[in-house]
């Protein structure tokens, strides 16, 4: 199985840079370090020091998924004609990972960070970004049943994969904008407002898919 191609190369230069920051900063942190923030920012969970090696961890592990699932899936051959896009969107995930874990090495360095910079502000921004991404890629992804947008629609036919993927790539480019701005609202909306978008993301392409079939069975009636 090929695992390093050129596509992901920078996805695993980033990956092993995370795990040399995580090796150098682990001395110097406290053996307590924050795991988890809540929607305001601030750190309601923490763990082991050794947590510091989660990020580069997911992200490899990622990266190896990526390969395998690309490799056994019965439709292979089409990932070649949308691999550019594939792994532009493991590398938008390893830039999150490699934020996340500079902002957890910072706070714990510098705990007075956490009141000046915010995870909770900028969060919102970091995973619009990321959807952002996704939906300016999707239109490109070919028929397949590991990546993109799978139903039973989309996986039945395949002009209501390429419509259901058009239609959702502008939807997420859009939402992902819509959910950078949820930064700048009032924390006491900012919370519904992220699980709105978010749910709302996920659901509408659903429904999409399942009339452009309907639709679909209508036109070769």
């Amino acid at each position: 199985m090929k695992i390093f191609r050129r596509e992901n190369r920078l996805s695993w230069i980033l990956t092993a840079i995370m795990f040399i920051i995580a090796l150098a900063a682990f001395p110097f942190l406290p053996d307590r370090i924050p795991i988890h923030f809540n929607g305001e920012g601030a750190i309601d969970g923490t763990g082991s020091r050794i947590f510091i090696f989660l990020m580069p961890a997911v992200a490899a592990l990622m990266l190896l998924l990526g390969e395998i699932t690309r490799q056994i899936d019965p439709r292979h051959q089409n990932y070649r004609r949308f691999q550019h896009h594939y792994y532009l969107i493991f590398l938008g995930c390893c830039l999150l990972f490699f934020m996340l874990e500079l902002y957890t090495i910072a706070v714990c360095l510098s705990p007075q960070l956490e009141q000046s910079f915010s995870m909770g502000q900028w969060m919102p921004v970091l995973v619009g970004a990321l959807i952002a991404l996704c939906g300016n890629v999707l239109p490109k992804f070919k028929p397949n049943y590991f990546a993109g947008i799978k139903t039973p629609w989309t996986l039945a036919n395949e002009n209501v994969w390429y419509l259901t993927h058009r239609f959702t790539g502008k939807i997420w480019f859009g939402g992902g904008i819509l959910l950078m701005l949820v930064a700048f609202l009032p924390s006491q909306f900012k919370t519904a407002a992220t699980l709105i978008l978010l749910i709302a993301l996920i659901f509408i392409p659903y429904v999409y898919s399942y009339l452009a079939f309907r639709q679909e069975k209508k036109n070769e009636e």
